[in-house]
């Protein structure tokens, strides 16, 4: 928001976006079935960013789309069945499940990669 204002972008304007983004981000994380019509088509709805968070197999990697899916159609990463929600969230892999393991979990990753990658390029 920053580089839009210091470029002049009204104060109104980004007020106007600012509530438009915050009221949208509390809707798409409601588990809601209301009908969006032809919206579903242009905006981000509740349905579309479950799959979004779904760890079904054809679900991951899709619908990175913040405000609208028409990038997601664009870019090939728009993923929508019509027929059910995703019956799995979370991601495919198991992570700590206490606060301090999963802050501290990237770091322990990430190093150990480095220490792989380290180990194979000297052998």
């Amino acid at each position: 928001m920053v580089p839009l204002y210091l470029l002049g972008a009204d104060t109104a304007a980004l007020n106007i976006y600012v509530t438009f983004a915050a009221l949208q981000a509390v809707l798409i994380h409601c588990n809601t079935s209301i009908p969006f019509g032809p919206l579903k088509y242009l905006f981000v709805t509740p349905q579309f960013h479950h799959w979004h968070h779904s760890s079904e197999k054809p679900a991951i990697d899709t619908n990175y789309g913040a405000h609208t899916v028409i990038f997601d159609r664009l870019f090939g990463t728009y993923h929508m069945p019509v027929e059910h929600w995703p019956a799995d969230y979370g991601t495919t892999i198991r992570l700590p499940r206490h606060v301090p393991g999963q802050i501290w979990y990237p770091v322990r990753v990430n190093w150990q990669r480095w220490q792989r990658q380290r180990a194979s390029k000297s052998a």
